[in-house]
């Protein structure tokens, strides 16, 4: 502890030096009789208690005091006041300015050491009250860095467990697009050779239509039109041009699939934080969601929909439609994981509850557990073989509806039976 004593009578310093260094010990006891050099002194020399003389030359005590509690950087220095008044209005003035306390002179040996006993302790408590809080601040700004990185790493693992999922029903998706791309194709080199035949029979028709204006007798007329005919026959342009319409719309419609697909995609693997909340119809959730999983569902189960008519919902289309993908992917994983001979049946309902806009997703795969019903929303759970699931997709679901949504997740399964999933989202913004 660094004391200051401040006073322009040299012997009141050498009495209050002499009690210091018998009683505290510990302290390192500075003196000063020149008023002018208090404030470079606290600066100077880090000052702790301040043992101040009222009535100085120049500038008096009170001044000083006013200085000091003027100053944010010694707000909390114990400041004791020396004087040899009496009056209460001095003290009063002393309190008001800041003073944290007072010492009568001639100095009483008893009063004096508890007094200063007390700033020692009172200005331990604030040091130590002062290096907690900057502790708390240091550790709050790495709370601060660690939850951004919690929720950096939280975010990549959603995009990472999103594009798993997407990834797992790649050769589907792929199959999806091929398959109208390959009609596409086979429908373009159809027209092509359409072409070149429409374009050989008009330049036919062009030199029998020049021939027929040298032509002046009937007879030549006749064989220069059944020369046409027969051409036009030979061609098959009638059929070529009732085929011409059904080939361009199969064209365009397999162009419109590829395009729903493309965008199907692109709108499950949009980052959440390039999609806002909005808006939305479930059902067209939904159905991009069973666009990307057709294929892989053709060859595994049957998908029936008992749909209603439902409201808008508040949500983020792109959460809800991962939310959707996992559950789904799962229900296919669980049905191939029975190997049966005939297809499986995911079914899927929409309904409206109190509060609440529904859907639930029945599969009747092989069923979970008892005991890991109540684990299965947790991190990294899975019952799969190693390699074969990451355990995040159901528990990122959670966390979407949950606490994102502010929705329930809930799960209903009969071993060998079926399972459900239900999903519950909030009907206003409010919930």
């Amino acid at each position: 502890m660094r004391v200051l004593v401040v006073d322009d009578d040299r012997f009141n310093l050498m009495v209050a030096q002499g009690y210091l260094k018998y009683y505290f010990k510990e302290f390192t006891v500075f003196l000063c009789e020149d008023s002018k050099l208090v404030m470079n002194m606290l600066e100077t020399e880090n000052i702790d208690i301040l043992l101040l003389d009222i009535m100085m030359p120049e500038i008096d005590g009170i001044d000083i005091l006013t200085e000091i509690r003027g100053n944010e950087a010694y707000g909390d220095l114990q400041v004791i006041m020396l004087t040899a008044m009496n009056d209460k209005d001095s003290f009063k003035t002393c309190f008001e300015l800041g003073a944290s306390d007072y010492v009568r002179k001639p100095i009483d040996i008893t009063e004096f050491q508890a007094r200063v006993k007390a700033a020692a302790k009172n200005r331990s408590n604030t040091l130590m009250l002062r290096d907690m809080i900057e502790m708390m601040k240091n550790q709050n700004n790495e709370l601060k860095t660690v939850n951004a990185l919690l929720k950096d790493t939280q975010f990549h693992l959603v995009q990472s467990e999103k594009m798993a999922a997407i990834g797992e029903l790649a050769a589907g998706v792929a199959h999806e697009i091929n398959n109208p791309i390959g009609y596409v194709d086979s429908n373009l080199e159809t027209l092509s050779a359409y072409l070149k035949k429409i374009n050989e029979y008009l330049i036919y028709n062009q030199g029998c239509l020049e021939n027929m204006v040298t032509c002046l007798e009937d007879s030549q007329y006749q064989q220069l039109m059944d020369s046409i005919r027969e051409k036009y026959n030979d061609l098959k342009i009638q059929i070529i041009s009732g085929d011409l319409d059904n080939i361009i719309k199969d064209s365009r419609d397999g162009i419109q699939r590829v395009a729903e697909i493309i965008q199907s995609l692109l709108n499950l693997s949009t980052t959440s934080l390039d999609q806002q909340n909005g808006y939305c119809l479930l059902e067209l959730v939904i159905n991009q969601v069973l666009l990307i999983v057709k294929h892989e569902t053709d060859h595994v189960a049957k998908i029936t929909q008992n749909a209603v008519v439902l409201p808008e919902v508040y949500c983020n289309a792109g959460q809800i439609g991962q939310v959707l993908l996992n559950i789904i992917a799962n229900a296919i994983q669980a049905i191939k994981s029975q190997r049966k001979e005939s297809l499986g049946h995911i079914e899927l309902n929409t309904y409206e509850e109190p509060g609440y806009i529904c859907i639930s997703i029945t599969d009747d795969g092989p069923g979970i557990p008892e005991e890991n019903l109540a684990k299965i929303f947790n991190p990294f759970f899975t019952s799969k073989e190693v390699g074969q699931g990451t355990g995040l997709g159901l528990s990122i679901s959670y966390d979407i509806i949950v606490n994102k949504h502010k929705g329930i997740l809930d799960v209903k399964s009969v071993l060998d039976k079926a399972t459900t999933f239900i999903i519950k989202l909030p009907r206003s913004i409010n919930n």
